[in-house]
């Protein structure tokens, strides 16, 4: 199909080669006109038809080398795993203290002098304390592995985004090159009508203008083409010369379900929502391990007293001595405990607010995103069922109308102008309405996993 037209055309040239004339027809060389008009009518077709497939696409490893390689999200990741590490640091029981004295004046006993004292103690808070702090540094480190997801499926979206932007820009040079080759041709049939007198100079102007201005669109599309495939390639952090599989043909992806279950997964699965609902539950832990570090603490402990021995029988001579003790601490200054339980109920409030101010957020992100998908699909029917036919229609009737001569060549190359414009338009609102699913997909986390399913190096 893609050489069709060229196959078209060289059988007309064949036929010029014997140099002869076209004698010009009662109408005004109206047979003439069908002929040049009938490609400008035919092309439109043929372009807009050709879509080669090279397969299935490759975005599916490109999310997973994105996901690999990024270093934006391994920052992210390594910042959960080390968040990870707090629990245990709170959690546990303080250090106990070995301490040792030694009397330089040994204390006289019964059974001998006391030289020498090792003491151990333990500190135990108030009951249920650890686990609070536990509780709290545990549940920062969830809200942590939200944060990573989000930003995981903030680069999905992302890297799916730049490839629809290659996959338009790529389609926009595919038009471009497909429009200026009939041009070409166009251009030297009536190069050959202009030598011998049967159009005049304009016509060949008008094609010649017409063509340089598609060339240079293709020149800045093919420099975008260069720019999107270096940010594409930043995105997986490889090397920005590197090729990137683009494809021909791009499926149109659509919503199978409605707007309120949309709205139901964005409240349950956003990480970002479930981000705040973690450091809502770390503060509300925060503020029972504040009421409960102001509570007594206890501390027990051992001492063993080395004894010297007396130059006497005695019983027990010598004997060493073993003391148990036992302690309270008594939280007499209230200010800094009533101050960090109040510190830990503002933060709650703050994440309470955060989190509604959230949700109004992702619920106006996702009407536009909704809003956007309906437009991109009424434009793409519009184009593809409507305005591309009637177009096409509109040429055809025109050739008609050519044949007596009632219009000219410029009205046909601004429909075909029009035509190229329609489907550049049909292309940008296939790929809009993609960019909008793929966008509602990461409002309400399509991509969301299991910690312990996340392997980064």
């Amino acid at each position: 199909m893609k050489y069709v037209k060229n196959r078209i055309f060289s059988s007309w040239f064949r036929d010029k080669t014997t140099k002869q004339a076209i004698p010009k027809s009662p109408f005004g060389g109206g047979m003439r006109k069908i002929i040049l008009v009938s490609f400008i009518a035919l092309f439109p077709i043929l372009a807009f038809s050709q879509q080669p497939d090279r397969g299935q696409s490759p975005i599916h490893s490109y999310l997973q080398e994105a996901a690999q390689n990024n270093p934006e999200l391994k920052v992210k990741y390594r910042q959960y795993l080390g968040a990870l590490q707090q629990a245990p640091q709170v959690s546990t029981l303080p250090d106990p203290e070995l301490s040792f004295g030694y009397f330089i004046n040994p204390i006289e006993t019964r059974v001998g002098p006391q030289q020498t004292r090792f003491g151990l103690t333990q500190m135990f808070p108030w009951f249920g304390t650890l686990n609070a702090r536990g509780e709290a540094a545990s549940q920062m480190a969830k809200a942590k592995f939200r944060t990573f997801q989000d930003a995981r499926n903030q680069l999905f979206f992302k890297v799916q985004e730049q490839w629809y932007k290659l996959y338009k820009i790529e389609q926009t040079i595919y038009i471009l090159r497909e429009n200026i080759d009939i041009l070409d041709m166009f251009e030297s049939l009536v190069t050959q009508q202009y030598e011998t007198d049967q159009v005049g100079q304009v016509d060949v102007l008008r094609v010649q203008i017409e063509k340089e201005d598609l060339k240079t669109r293709l020149e800045l599309q093919k420099d975008n083409k260069q720019v999107a495939i270096q940010e594409f390639n930043e995105l997986l952090n490889r090397p920005v010369e590197q090729d990137v599989v683009i494809p021909d043909s791009l499926n149109q992806k659509t919503l199978r379900i409605s707007t309120e279950e949309l709205e139901q997964l964005v409240r349950q699965q956003n990480p970002r929502l479930m981000k705040m609902d973690f450091e809502a539950s770390s503060a509300r832990s925060s503020i029972e391990a504040a009421r409960k570090e102001g509570m007594p603490k206890f501390n027990l402990g051992i001492d063993y007293m080395i004894t010297g021995e007396r130059d006497m029988a005695l019983t027990d001579n010598g004997k060493d001595a073993i003391v148990a003790r036992g302690g309270i601490q008594i939280p007499l200054y209230r200010k800094k405990y009533r101050a960090r339980e109040k510190q830990a109920e503002i933060q709650l409030r703050t994440v309470q607010d955060q989190q509604r101010v959230m949700e109004n957020s992702l619920q106006t992100e996702l009407n536009q995103a909704l809003r956007d998908y309906h437009d991109g699909q009424r434009r793409l029917n519009l184009y593809k069922e409507i305005q591309i036919q009637r177009t096409q229609q509109t040429i055809d009737i025109l050739t008609e109308q050519y044949t007596t001569s009632s219009i000219d060549l410029e009205e046909l190359l601004r429909l075909q102008r029009k035509l190229l414009d329609y489907e550049l338009a049909r292309e940008q609102a296939l790929v809009d309405q993609n960019t909008a699913v793929t966008r509602i997909e990461y409002l309400y986390g399509k991509h969301n996993a299991n910690p312990e399913a996340i392997e980064l190096e």
